[in-house]
């Protein structure tokens, strides 16, 4: 009975393999002929131990043998699954990021500039915040100077700008 199941597993793991070499052309032209030439070994073993071995000849079955085809498939599955994911990447920095202007263009006016920040310097949008979150704060009635980590604003041609409601000088 055991050796009816090992002879039919050989043949469809050789079928399987053969299969696989053929219809993933993702793989290695030399992995394609791997999983054929031992898929061919293993469908042609099994055929020969089913219908021409001698009757009543003894064999030893060997289940480890079931572990070749088995790391075969895997393998050709998964150079099938990167070759998409990297046809898929490929494509997508052939078309851009979506949602983020491409180089040389801003973002039009409403619209989130990129990695969803919103445009600086447009109307309509607030001033950059101080840290963590707070508005800067003028001390003493004097107009904030600039915080560390935020240089004072520049104005048109890198000249200092005043902030509304105080003069500059």
């Amino acid at each position: 009975m055991f050796e009816l199941v090992y002879e039919i597993l050989l043949m469809l793991g050789g079928i399987a393999m053969i299969v696989i070499g053929l219809a993933i052309p993702e793989q290695g032209k030399g992995s394609r002929i791997l999983n054929i030439v031992v898929g061919l070994a293993f469908f042609c073993y099994g055929f020969y131990l089913m219908f021409l071995a001698p009757v009543g000849s003894r064999y030893t079955i060997f289940f480890y043998a079931f572990i070749l085809p088995v790391l075969l498939i895997v393998r050709a599955v998964k150079a099938r699954k990167e070759a998409r994911e990297q046809a898929a990447a490929q494509q997508f920095a052939a078309q851009g990021h979506p949602g983020q202007p491409v180089q040389g263009w801003t973002a039009p006016e409403g619209q989130p500039g990129p990695y969803g920040h919103a445009p600086q310097g447009q109307p309509g949008y607030p001033a950059p915040q101080g840290q963590y979150g707070a508005a800067p704060q003028a001390h003493h009635g004097q107009a904030p100077q600039g915080q560390p980590g935020y240089p004072a604003p520049q104005g048109q041609y890198g000249h200092p700008q005043g902030q509304q409601g105080y003069p500059t000088s």
